[in-house]
């Protein structure tokens, strides 16, 4: 309910599902989220209903991806974050079906559901999420520059 509230609050949300609908559709992919890495809010989803034993599980994936980083990552700086540019896993449940995370910026992670045969295209998905990602970061470049632009100058 309270990603919800938060999507109210996003202008750029409807580009943002877009972009997830497209992914899904090109790669396979059952269920998409973007998430805020620290409170677990999803931004946004695909367009397909939510449902929140999904949502909860790639809510535990997050937490397990955080708290191994945590244990086994390697951090060279003492201030380093445990989830990093590099952040990725995926996770083969016993049910035939994968749960997929990369990190898409410093906050954001896309958490992705399929099945284990789709997955067997990981090439194509690896592809299809750089391409998700910079167009994200294009949007978000769009409403900073817009955000600049609307800036009374002094």
């Amino acid at each position: 309910a309270f990603s919800k509230v938060v999507q109210k609050l996003i202008p750029q949300l409807p580009t943002l599902e877009n972009l997830l609908n497209i992914l899904i559709s090109h790669s396979g992919i059952e269920k998409a989220f973007l998430f805020d890495v620290v409170s677990k809010i999803y931004i946004a989803t695909d367009s397909s209903p939510v449902d929140m034993q999904t949502y909860e599980l790639c809510c535990d994936m997050i937490d397990v991806v955080i708290d191994v980083s945590c244990i086994y990552g390697i951090q060279e700086e003492v201030d380093s974050a445990a989830y990093d540019t590099k952040s990725s896993s995926v996770i083969k449940l016993n049910n035939s079906t994968v749960l997929y995370l990369r990190e898409v910026n410093r906050y954001l992670a896309l958490v992705c559901l399929l099945r284990e045969e789709s997955f067997s295209k990981q090439g194509l998905i690896d592809y299809n999420f750089y391409r998700f990602r910079d167009a994200i970061q294009k949007v978000f470049e769009v409403r900073q520059q817009a955000l600049l632009a609307a800036k009374p100058t002094d």
